[in-house]
């Protein structure tokens, strides 16, 4: 019997001892042990003897009141299926560092009441781009700033290597055995920790202006038509999925992963008229015509939708760019439960529905069940069968070479805003 099943039984044989006369009360405290646990019957009966030490008797000297407490959390996690966790001081707060606007709203909506009912912490969030948090990461490594990290997943694995992030424990995070199977790009170092949670999936789509482009795009190649030149808003080099546009232009030039050198000169060739890292940067300019194409998120593009853009977008013939978020723990955190908690209701089926109603974003677990209005627009279903997924430990490996390569050999060559 683990640590867990002890406290309940002791609970109910010593905390309600009182009330032992009162067999309604008894039986009712049975039943529900025994709804939410796997504790015979027969271990939580009056007559009952189990011997505890000293030592674990005294720790375990909870009041009536505390003994309630405990136990609607375990029935909590139950219901969530989360682990169970000991109820924090109330006082406790985990801080997560994450991006702003919708995926900070959906984390307040979907994921904050669950966890704050299930673990009696609060949340409090630092916001901002990947890169400014990242660099505070590293900056505070000492005495650290966030004890749960959102982010891609090459930067999980930057992460991990610079003593930054920190494996969770597998074992305490249920959903997890439910993630799809494309889900975990990221290797273990044993099987019985993980690098992070993946959330959540997008992709990168060729975006156009249906209004303006005739004949919608089909392929990355034609982003190199003519009628696009000075036309066409692109990723920035410090753009999170820039390594695979290298990569996808050095096999439309021939290359491969493992040769670049046509990737760069190819890109050297495109003219774009914007350089964007999120979508406002390039907006604007889809309403003057300044802009047909784009590489952009299909969630951002489907937000753009809803602001009535004059917008569409395809998923190319060569795939679109698949793109796993994660959160991860921050190394040095002295809340590793409490962070290892969140993760798991990140990835809670009925959370990633709420998160994908409001954000577009595709569910990574395979029990979560869109609408088909939903499941139309975002990553998910038969349309992840038409994205890429590139292996994060090639981007982190080679991001800090072709990016210098990409700031002295393509961008002078494109002098695009």
């Amino acid at each position: 019997m683990d640590d867990g099943a002890i406290l309940l039984v002791f609970i109910c044989q010593r905390v309600f001892a009182k009330e032992a006369r009162n067999v309604l009360i008894i039986r009712t405290y049975q039943y529900l042990f025994s709804r939410f646990t796997s504790i015979p019957q027969c271990l939580v009966s009056r007559k009952s003897k189990m011997r505890i030490s000293p030592d674990r008797r005294s720790s375990m000297q909870l009041t009536r009141r505390n003994a309630l407490k405990t136990f609607g959390t375990v029935a909590a996690a139950s219901v969530l299926g989360a682990p169970t966790v000991l109820r924090a001081e109330d006082s406790a707060v985990l801080t997560v560092s994450t991006w702003g606007g919708i995926t900070e709203d959906s984390i307040r909506k979907y994921v904050q009441p669950g966890f704050e009912k299930l673990t009696g912490a609060t949340l409090a969030f630092d916001i901002g781009g990947q890169g400014a948090r990242y660099n505070k990461l590293l900056a505070q490594r000492a005495n650290p700033p966030a004890d749960v990290f959102f982010s891609t997943d090459e930067a999980v694995v930057t992460g991990t290597r610079a003593g930054v992030l920190t494996p969770a424990t597998k074992k305490n995070l249920p959903n997890f055995a439910d993630l799809q199977p494309w889900a975990n790009t990221l290797k273990s170092d044993d099987d019985a920790h993980v690098g992070g949670v993946p959330y959540s999936l997008i992709a990168c789509a060729l975006a156009y202006n249906p209004e303006l482009v005739k004949t919608a795009p089909t392929s990355w190649e034609d982003l190199w038509k003519p009628e696009f030149a000075g036309k066409i808003d692109f990723a920035s080099p410090v753009n999170s999925l820039m390594p695979a546009f290298v990569i996808m232009a050095a096999e439309l030039a021939g290359g491969s992963a493992t040769n670049v050198d046509p990737g760069f000169a190819k890109l050297a060739t495109l003219k774009p008229a914007k350089l964007s890292v999120f979508w406002t940067d390039w907006a604007p300019l889809n309403k003057t015509g300044d802009v047909l194409v784009a590489t952009e998120f299909d969630y951002y593009l489907e937000a753009m939708k809803d602001q009535k853009y004059a917008i569409d977008y395809v998923y190319p013939k060569e795939k679109a760019i698949a793109s796993l978020e994660y959160a991860s723990v921050v190394k040095g955190t002295k809340k590793q439960d409490l962070a290892e908690a969140f993760l798991n209701l990140l990835i809670d089926p009925k959370v990633q529905e709420g998160v994908a109603e409001q954000t577009y974003q595709g569910p990574t677990n395979a029990k979560a069940n869109l609408s088909e209005k939903i499941a139309a627009r975002c990553a998910y279903g038969p349309r992840v069968q038409q994205l890429r997924f590139f292996d994060p430990v090639v981007f982190a490996d080679n991001r800090p070479a072709w990016t210098e390569r990409l700031n002295l050999e393509v961008v002078p060559a494109w002098g695009a805003r």
